[in-house]
């Protein structure tokens, strides 16, 4: 399954640039992303992202994955401190909190498919179930 990043509006297209772009800017050191999301090195994701904002700035499609990895790294980048730019957002972007949160959550239900997430993170992150 892809998405058509084209579906979305010029100003959600402009919240996840400015999600990925703090990536390679304010939140450079946060481990998280880099490890969760299954790349070798840091130069390897700086790159993915570099290719996540060209094809979704000239509005093509994306995988599932990629969309997922979108979401994701635009929910760090906007909600947390400890991994993202969190408070700073705003330093790094022209938008508000209010406007912000409400482009994030309009993301979440265009973007978000459960399998996505579950192709999202290697298996092993995930808890052990008792089935």
């Amino acid at each position: 399954m892809e998405y058509d990043m084209a579906a979305l509006s010029l100003r959600e297209r402009d919240f996840i640039d400015a999600s990925l772009a703090s990536w390679t800017g304010i939140s450079t050191r946060a481990p998280i992303p880099v490890r969760a999301l299954g790349y070798s090195n840091r130069d390897h994701f700086d790159d993915e992202v570099d290719r996540l904002r060209r094809t979704i700035s000239a509005g093509e499609k994306l995988s599932e994955v990629d969309t997922a990895r979108v979401l994701f790294l635009s929910e760090l980048a906007f909600g947390s401190d400890l991994f993202g730019a969190g408070v700073e957002f705003r330093l790094v972007s022209s938008f508000s909190d209010a406007e912000g949160i409400a482009v994030l959550r309009t993301l979440q239900r265009k973007l978000y498919t459960h399998s996505g997430a579950r192709s999202l993170f290697n298996p092993e992150l995930y808890a052990p179930r008792d089935d």
